[in-house]
């Protein structure tokens, strides 16, 4: 088997097991059996269980993005939700892992720095920007994964547009007090 098509295979199959259960109950025991490969094999592809769904992230999600119309952090998070709905089953239990070496450390440091920037061109003056972007990062990893899990029927162009409005009523709130200096 070439290299490329034992990686998808093992993706397979992890994407299987994930949409049957959490991160924390799927082994590398459970994968290899799964591909009918040695442990050996899954570590020459993958140094963990981790590096494997960021690879199946990024293999899948950045190879239908459309580079050319990523205008701002919501123009990412369109597609990015759109993703996700898509695969909801099998991202309900990568976001559910909370270890800081997870898919959720991993996919808060991949949108954080878009955020950060987004907020650092609206408070151009207030030094607290990256706290505000931390605070933003944290809220939207959190309600992407009670979306996925409680809130399958809202569209995810829907769940964005909820996103953005309260995130910008939140800033324009931040910004009209410091205009108040309070």
């Amino acid at each position: 088997m070439n290299s490329n098509l034992t990686e998808r295979a093992i993706a397979e199959a992890m994407k299987e097991l994930l949409t049957k259960k959490p991160l924390h109950k799927i082994s590398i025991r459970d994968l290899t059996e799964k591909c009918n490969i040695n442990r050996k094999t899954f570590y020459y592809h993958f140094k963990d269980k981790d590096d494997l769904i960021e690879w199946i992230f990024m293999e899948e999600f950045y190879s239908c993005l459309d580079y050319n119309n990523l205008n701002t952090v919501w123009d990412f998070l369109i597609p990015l939700c759109n993703y996700f709905y898509e695969n909801r089953l099998y991202y309900i239990n990568a976001l559910e892992d909370k270890d800081t070496s997870g898919f959720s450390r991993f996919f808060s440091n991949l949108i954080q720095p878009l955020l950060k920037k987004h907020f650092e061109e609206m408070f151009i003056k207030n030094e607290y920007y990256s706290l505000y972007a931390d605070y933003v990062t944290s809220s939207l990893l959190i309600m992407i994964e009670i979306w996925l899990k409680n809130y399958e029927y809202i569209k995810p162009e829907i769940f964005i547009k909820i996103m953005n409005n309260s995130t910008h009523a939140i800033a324009e709130y931040i910004l009209s007090q410091e205009n108040k200096n309070i």
